[in-house]
């Protein structure tokens, strides 16, 4: 007997997934294939903040991607020393399939030029005014 959603396998008599709570099945179903798409990187970085609003650009979009060496970053030699990552593994590598290439980068760009936009915004309207506080 096996659990539908995290996998687990369970003797004979057991007819509830204890960590799930869902009925178990007799065998699990088969997997689906997934199609081999060629993956391009999207963004190169050691820097964790622009991985996080790289990945949430992608996220709203609906735009799957994968991120290679992000877990073997503090493995080897030194860790990430000053440069944001690790010199013997390279940076983190935020890669999506040739298809959405293009509108990931696009996508990625005018957020960052937004972001910049706002932020300009924000210096701009929180210059301290002497004047104000004399009245």
């Amino acid at each position: 007997m096996f659990c539908p959603e995290c996998g687990g396998e369970y003797r004979e008599g057991f007819v509830e997934c204890a960590d799930c709570g869902v009925p178990l099945v007799e065998r699990l179903p088969e997997p689906e294939e997934i199609p081999d798409e060629k993956l391009v990187a999207l963004l190169r970085t050691g820097d964790p903040n622009e991985l996080t609003f790289a990945e949430a650009v992608l996220t709203e979009a609906d735009i799957p991607f994968v991120k290679k060496g992000e877990g073997v970053q503090d493995l080897f030699a030194l860790g990430r020393v000053g440069l944001g990552f690790n010199p013997i593994t390279g940076p983190i590598v935020l890669l999506v399939s040739e298809e959405h290439a293009a509108e990931g980068a696009r996508l990625i760009e005018e957020s960052e030029q937004a972001e910049l936009e706002g932020l300009e915004e924000l210096e701009d309207e929180d210059q301290y005014d002497d004047d104000d506080e004399e009245e």
